[in-house]
């Protein structure tokens, strides 16, 4: 098995790509551990063709769920899916991809509360200022799975 950390999010859309800049914080000491980063920003197929099926993964994404900026959500992959009624080939999501090629797959998806998500570059100072408790839970996750997977 292998830990793989999916970076997802736009970076050009303030907090959005919360998840790629806490992926790039953590980028050396992450592959310094065994583990995989990918940054998929927007683009699912390419995150889907570095997947294996004995993976376990987390998905690194902003969400809005009403919270406070900076906390952070803990889902389990497979209870996860997309809530679209219908598809067409531009409209899938990485969920939906998943769940599709690898409905065992093991992981979690971290959603890190946004404050706002419009045009520019960084993110709020109200991410920018939790950045390290963020970096610090995340590790702390990470931690978690590669110890399951030792034992």
């Amino acid at each position: 098995m292998n830990v793989k950390l999916i970076a997802m999010g736009n970076v050009l859309m303030k907090d959005d790509g919360i998840g790629i800049f806490i992926a790039k914080a953590m980028e050396e000491a992450l592959k310094a551990k065994g583990i995989d980063v990918i940054y998929g920003e927007t683009d699912f197929g390419y995150c889907i063709s570095k997947v294996k099926e004995q993976d376990t993964l987390v998905i690194l994404d902003a969400a809005n769920y009403g919270k406070t900026p900076g906390d952070i959500t803990k889902l389990p992959l497979n209870n996860c899916f997309s809530d679209k009624k219908s598809h067409t080939q531009h409209s899938y999501h990485l969920l939906d991809i998943l769940k599709l090629y690898y409905p065992e797959l093991a992981g979690d998806i971290l959603a890190i509360e946004i404050k706002e998500i419009t045009f520019g570059f960084g993110l709020t100072q109200e991410l920018q200022k939790k950045k390290k408790d963020i970096i610090k839970e995340v590790f702390d996750h990470l931690d978690l799975l590669q110890e399951k997977e030792r034992c």
